[in-house]
């Protein structure tokens, strides 16, 4: 039998004491067999460094490693010093509280070796409840695997869903000024680097949905609004030297819509940049900004008169 290929799997954890076990269970239940599993704890202050050290004890696969405190807390971080240890020929990414059916690994590897491709995209369902917005998020049968349909948001896939070659994954890493909005980013320079990637219309990932998630947690529309505009925002500074006008545009409309739906001119952390990124990307047509900032404080029509004229379209 040839000798399978390593798979790293990558997993941040914070605070899952109660969770991570049922997550680490369907890892080590998986049919394909020649993998290392990396958690990567946040500074947890429960028992989760207990659990997984009493797993690491039963299945040497599985490695923990701590953030040390002169990283910046957050799953990006862990998931970056994931990306340095990791010592797969494919990365996989997972979360501390969901779970892997049990060929999740085998339909990936399968589907990697078999088309020879840079990654392959499955799909995620929730196991504990109904959403028929994540059973029509990826949309792989109307719009091919490309940078602009991509970023413009056409297909979407999420963070599990997703294996990697090892040396395209580490070329690229989560940027950690982002508390969300995090996968969009490395995804988006991750379809510049390559599209060269299958979609594999099977379920093979069980997303455990929370009402204290992190949008949940996210408790208004200013602050949900806010993290989707800096999303967009620190991905166009990312791509900006590497990606042509028409992408570059598309983003700095996604970061308008969302000023202009939160009636917001303040998520920008340097407005002086942002404004000059308009008129670097738009010319002329970025003096509407202006008087789009100036009509939202006063009348939301006329906001959007305004906000119209400046994108020209609808994003």
């Amino acid at each position: 039998m040839p000798t399978q290929s390593l798979v790293s799997i990558i997993i941040p954890g914070y605070n899952r004491a109660h969770l991570i076990g049922e997550t680490l269970e369907s890892i080590i239940a998986q049919t394909y067999t020649n993998w290392e599993c990396l958690v990567v704890d946040d500074g947890s202050t429960d028992e989760t460094v207990q659990v997984i050290a009493n797993y690491i004890n039963k299945d040497s696969r599985l490695k923990l490693f701590k953030r040390p405190d002169t990283k910046p807390k957050g799953a990006n971080a862990c998931r970056n010093i994931g990306l340095q240890e990791a010592q797969g020929e494919y990365i996989v990414f997972f979360d501390s509280d969901d779970l892997m059916t049990e060929n999740h690994l085998e339909v990936k590897v399968h589907a990697m070796q078999k088309y020879n491709c840079d990654y392959v995209i499955t799909r995620t369902e929730y196991f504990n409840h109904t959403s028929e917005k994540l059973r029509n998020y990826y949309n792989f049968e109307d719009f091919k695997i490309s940078k602009y349909n991509y970023i413009a948001q056409n297909i979407n896939w999420l963070t599990l869903d997703i294996c990697i070659k090892r040396d395209l994954a580490t070329r690229i890493r989560f940027n950690e000024a982002l508390e969300s909005g995090q996968e969009y980013n490395y995804f988006s320079i991750l379809v510049h680097h390559s599209t060269h990637a299958y979609f594999i219309d099977k379920v093979v990932s069980l997303r455990r949905y929370h009402t204290d998630s992190i949008r949940g947690r996210i408790d208004n529309e200013q602050k949900l609004l806010s993290g989707a505009f800096k999303s967009k925002w620190l991905t166009y500074l990312d791509l900006k030297e590497i990606t042509e006008k028409e992408i570059r545009v598309l983003l700095l409309e996604k970061c308008l819509f969302y000023m202009a739906k939160g009636r917001n001119m303040g998520y920008a952390p340097k407005k002086i940049d942002f404004i000059k990124a308009l008129f670097s990307e738009l010319h002329v047509k970025a003096i509407y900004f202006f008087p789009m900032w100036l009509s939202f404080k006063v009348s939301e029509d006329k906001g959007y008169f305004f906000y119209k004229k400046l994108i020209g379209h609808s994003v």
